[in-house]
């Protein structure tokens, strides 16, 4: 999609003339997986397919959206102060223009023309890519310019306040930072980034649904928390000076091992080899070895079904298919756990090859329809006037 399909899709629903025009990307994050919390970093990168927004300023005090995903529309004042609806998709809009006026932007009333080829629910993080180009298009017709790593927060805000999603800031941070040709290694503490290059003239990341809603309940998540909690507090009695996960060595660990209950043990070992991926992996892709980074994907999946039991049946059958597909360098789910989206490093003159046998292999038997993408790392966030 373009900036002027956009354009003529806003003109046909409100019969006016778009002013702005805004754009997100989605994400695949390569390797950094339940770490952001550890005190480590990850490293995703943003990836071609978008969430649109065309807008125009109304005279009234209120914002209307239309959401092409979904045909339906949404109004609500510029004032408004809590979600409309439960789950609703516009509380999404709500969200971002609640926290925009919270720092300072005054808000115009407007028209918006929500579309893109980033669907809701695809895995591939819509929601971060909705909010933010939402907050780009309503900043563009304020006229004012937001800070990414400020846009980003206000993203993160809307979807606490507003979604009910307890979400890390990843997420929003690189639809806001993205940029071609690079991962980004972000330190979720500090707020802080490097970008890594990936020049992926030869190969390619499948993004391949798994067919099954990613579930990772709320009481499943904070029991991992908990547990690397309380590996934290028996390994800052032997080793005072630590005071995150991502700065325990595998040998501090071990060391304490006797001291540690199975549980806490195991989602220690996680966190503490998935910070040494990241580093790893950051040199891998400098030094343009791709084999390399595919090891390490192979072993993060492995670590996230042993030691952090987030995996699910259907992931492993779907891993189990990509490790038996001989041009996959590696692969490995994303996201929180029990579903979603696998990731597959393939060279590109072979994708259909492995598009193929996962169709065959897997989707067919399980009787699923769903649709794979071919990702590059790809610009973030921004808004043009039309």
């Amino acid at each position: 999609m373009h900036n002027q399909d956009a354009i003529e899709a806003f003109r046909k629903i409100f019969e006016d003339d778009a002013q702005v025009v805004a754009s997100a990307p989605g994400r695949v994050n390569l390797i950094g997986e339940h770490i952001d919390y550890n005190g480590g970093s990850v490293m995703p990168f943003a990836i071609p397919q978008r969430v649109y927004v065309a807008a125009c300023t109304d005279e009234s005090e209120h914002v209307f959206a239309h959401s092409a995903a979904l045909a339906k529309d949404g109004r609500f004042p510029l004032d408004v102060a809590s979600p409309t609806e439960p789950r609703g998709w516009e509380n999404y809009v709500q969200g971002m223009v609640h926290e925009l006026r919270a720092v300072g932007v005054q808000l115009p009333g407007a028209k918006l023309w929500i579309g893109g080829d980033l669907h809701p629910g695809c895995g591939l993080s819509s929601s971060a890519a909705l909010c933010m180009a939402i907050g780009y298009a309503l900043a563009k017709l304020a006229g004012v310019d937001v800070a990414p790593v400020k846009m980003a927060l206000a993203g993160q805000a809307a979807e606490h306040k507003f979604a009910g999603t307890p979400c890390g800031i990843m997420d929003q941070y690189i639809s806001c930072h993205g940029k071609a040709d690079h991962a980004l290694l972000i330190d979720c503490n500090k707020l802080t980034h490097e970008y890594v290059p990936f020049h992926a003239d030869g190969v390619c990341v499948l993004a391949i649904p798994s067919g099954v809603k990613h579930a990772l309940s709320s009481g499943a998540y904070e029991a991992r928390v908990r547990a690397c909690q309380r590996a934290m507090a028996v390994i800052t009695q032997a080793y005072p000076e630590i005071t995150s996960l991502h700065q325990v060595s595998r040998e501090q660990l071990e060391a304490c091992r006797t001291q540690l209950d199975d549980e806490s043990y195991l989602r220690a070992r996680h966190a503490v080899t998935e910070v040494a991926r990241v580093a790893d992996a950051v040199a891998a892709l400098k030094a343009g070895e791709f084999e390399r980074m595919g090891t390490l994907l192979w072993q993060t999946q492995d670590s996230l079904r042993d030691d952090y039991e987030v995996s699910c049946p259907e992931i492993d059958e779907l891993i189990g298919v990509l490790r038996a597909c001989g041009p996959v360098l590696g692969a490995r789910m994303i996201g929180g756990g029990f579903g979603g989206v696998v990731i597959a490093l393939v060279p590109t003159d072979r994708a259909d090859e492995v598009e193929d046998e996962v169709k065959t292999r897997y989707y067919s038997p399980n009787n699923l329809d769903e649709q794979m993408f071919r990702v590059v790392p790809s610009a973030g966030a921004g808004a043009d006037a039309v």
